[in-house]
């Protein structure tokens, strides 16, 4: 037995040194460039229209701020605002979302965080406009080569009247800021 192992690396050993590392084979080779040209990268972005966001309150008329605006159980509060998508890019589909956490406490006070709580559980986000595809669970953009679409971009505030005896005393006096609602497009 150990005279076959001690000859299977004595071959071995052989080999390798006849072929160098299998560096010593001869074998012809070439190449050429192809005039294949040049690729880019697509974008994405959303960004506001100069014209001002506008606020409903109960289906009433649109008003440009609605600070101070004492919100009680029942109410509904519409966030609108114009913008722009750039979906540049072939197949490229994006997703629109808001961002429950720009609902945000003015305070750190028991009342201000259990009226932020409640009212980003219900906000909703809509949009309308070209290239815009709204289904139950998704508000989508479609992108082409140098899409630009103007779009309107809604949240829907509820602050609904709870069934739950006293859950919305935890609310009363509670303040939130809401000058910083975010909405992101994501690609999917």
């Amino acid at each position: 037995m150990k005279t076959i192992v001690k000859g299977t690396i004595a071959t071995a050993a052989g080999v390798t040194l006849l072929l160098g590392g299998a560096g010593t084979f001869a074998l012809w080779n070439t190449s050429a460039e192809t005039a294949g040209g040049t690729i880019v990268s697509g974008g994405l972005e959303v960004e506001p229209s100069a014209r001002a966001a506008t606020w409903t309150v109960n289906g009433g008329a649109p008003q440009e701020s609605i600070a101070g605006y004492p919100i009680v159980p029942g109410d509904v509060v519409v966030y609108s605002r114009d913008m722009t998508v750039t979906a540049h890019g072939d197949g490229l589909n994006a997703s629109f979302s808001l961002d429950p956490s720009s609902i945000e406490p003015s305070s750190s006070s028991a009342s201000d965080v259990a009226l932020a709580d409640y009212l980003s559980s219900t906000a909703q986000l809509t949009a309308t406009g070209d290239g815009i595809t709204t289904t139950p669970t998704a508000v989508t953009v479609t992108g082409r080569d140098g899409l630009e679409e103007d779009v309107t971009v809604a949240v829907t505030i509820e602050f609904p009247k709870s069934t739950t005896v006293g859950f919305e005393n935890a609310t009363q006096l509670g303040s939130v800021d809401l000058g910083a609602v975010a909405v992101t497009l994501t690609q999917i």
